[in-house]
C-alpha cells in the first residue's frame, strides 16, 4: 500500500480527510444524505450529495487547500463568516 492518499498524516498542516475524500468534500456527501433522510428520499439524497461533492472536487482541483474558505469569504456577508481580522469582502482597497 504505497498509495499517497492513504498514508497517515505526519504533519499538523496536512488537510483533514474522511476516508479517501477531503473533509469539505465529505461534508457535502453527508449533507446530501442527511437532507435525503429528512425528506424521505435517502438514496436520492445520497446520489445528489455524491454529484455535488464530485462537482465541487473537480472545481477545487489544483487550487489552495482552503478554497472553501475563500468562497465563503467572497460570497457570504461578514456577519455570517465571523472573520474579525479581515476587511469586508466588498471593500476592495485598503484605505488607511
Amino acid at each position: 500500500m504505497s498509495d499517497v492518499t492513504l498514508e497517515i498524516p505526519r504533519r499538523l498542516n496536512d488537510p483533514l480527510r474522511m476516508f479517501w475524500w477531503d473533509f469539505d468534500v465529505a461534508l457535502l456527501v453527508l449533507a446530501g444524505a442527511l437532507a435525503g433522510m429528512i425528506s424521505g428520499f435517502f438514496l436520492s439524497g445520497c446520489a445528489l450529495g455524491v454529484l455535488l461533492a464530485s462537482a465541487y472536487g473537480r472545481s477545487k482541483a489544483g487550487k489552495h487547500p482552503a478554497f472553501l474558505l475563500h468562497i465563503l469569504y467572497w460570497y457570504l456577508p461578514a456577519a455570517v463568516t465571523g472573520l474579525k481580522r479581515t476587511p469586508p469582502s466588498h471593500q476592495r482597497e485598503m484605505v488607511g
